[in-house]
């Protein structure tokens, strides 16, 4: 019995590669957390430190048929000139910007972490960071997406690179058919030099001008909602998304960028089916997520479908404006005035709002509720306060 006994505990180094493997998670969620609260409180130099530049520059460098003039300056230049790529996709100190941490996950010396940054006026991005844990327990940033620029940012900043003197070696790297004529490919580097030189009007004249597929390019569509969006031309910016969404419509790193051409073109499918796939790519459950589908199915006639998500959203993160204001929306269309006036308590305590009849009377929608019994109870408490 006592031989039969050992048999079933585990083996020593089976506990000992369970324990290894629980330290390496906790260091990953630990060093993660740190960046976060490092965000939080107005600065990156957190996420800096966890970058190794040198390395980072040389796989930028490794992949890509770079202009030697362009790598020299780039290296003689460390850390400035490289780190200008990596802090234009941070938030800036003077952003009012807050990072929430999403989730961590590993397996051995590799990582996943998503962060959401929440801007003002409900306005939400995500960065997915792919992280690897080295010999002496330290966690880098090994790459991440910027999900408002649809990018890795190794992809990006290659890219950039390429076109600061697009070669006709390099261009041609870029594209993703074969049998380019001479004359395309020169079309195709002045393309670029267009793009490096933010000259809109002369990059969509090229493109136009260019066969359909082409026009198709990651690239080429990518570079068009940036350039455009770099020289604060909106209409132009627009038209760039609907060519994305036209041939890349079901495309998660474009998400949230495609939501800029749905939301307002009022292609409301669309856009939550957009939602959905970052939702899925993100693959954490996400309070601003559920309450923007919670809006969505709310604006589909969905009631108790967008009761729910603001429910969710609500037990993920009860200090998130958006949800609450999404539960208020989808309790008052249930005529679920007690809940309803719950959630006005919450946008008044935690949000400053001052949700009396005067702020209130302004939005249709509230007209039941303001001529409620539960309503009028509640401002009774609320003046008696």
């Amino acid at each position: 019995m006592l031989v039969m006994a050992g048999s079933w505990s585990a083996p020593s180094w089976a506990i000992d590669a369970e324990e290894e493997e629980a330290a390496r998670q906790q260091a990953f969620q630990s060093a993660a957390q740190s960046i976060v609260d490092d965000f939080n409180a107005g600065s990156t130099d957190v996420f800096m430190e966890s970058v190794d530049q040198p390395d980072l520059l040389d796989r930028v460098f490794g992949l890509r048929l770079i202009d030697q003039r362009v790598k020299k300056d780039i290296r003689e230049g460390l850390p400035q000139s490289f780190l200008r790529y990596i802090t234009s996709s941070l938030p800036r100190a003077n952003d009012s910007v807050k990072a929430t941490l999403l989730g961590v996950e590993s397996r051995g010396d590799r990582g996943r972490a998503v962060v959401r940054f929440d801007y003002p006026k409900f306005q939400f991005n995500y960065h997915e960071y792919e992280l690897r844990l080295r010999a002496n327990r330290k966690v880098i940033i090994y790459d991440w997406t910027d999900f408002l620029d649809g990018n890795l940012f190794t992809e990006a900043v290659g890219r950039s690179m390429v076109m600061a003197a697009p070669g006709k070696a390099a261009a041609r790297k870029l594209l993703d058919f074969q049998n380019v004529s001479e004359n395309e490919l020169f079309q195709f580097a002045e393309l670029l030099k267009a793009a490096r030189d933010r000259k809109l009007d002369r990059y969509l004249e090229i493109r136009d001008g260019m066969q359909e597929r082409f026009q198709r390019q990651r690239i080429v569509v990518e570079t068009n909602v940036h350039l455009a969006r770099q020289v604060k031309k909106r209409r132009q910016m627009v038209a760039g998304l609907a060519i994305m969404a036209r041939y890349y419509p079901e495309e998660p790193l474009y998400s949230l960028m495609l939501l800029d051409y749905y939301v307002p073109a009022r292609r409301l499918d669309e856009a939550v089916a957009s939602l959905q796939r970052l939702y899925e790519r993100l693959d954490f459950p996400d309070a601003a997520m559920e309450a923007r589908l919670s809006a969505a199915a709310l604006d589909s006639g969905d009631t108790q479908g967008a009761s729910a998500r603001a429910d969710a959203a609500l037990a993920l993160e009860d200090g998130l404006e958006l949800a609450w204001w999404s539960a208020l929306k989808a309790r008052v269309a249930l005529r679920e005035f007690a809940r309803a006036t719950e959630a006005l308590q919450q946008l008044e305590a935690q949000f400053g709002w001052d949700l009396g009849r005067e702020t209130l009377q302004q939005d249709k929608s509230y007209r039941e509720l303001l001529g409620s019994s539960e309503y009028e109870a509640w401002l009774g408490s609320r003046q008696a306060k």
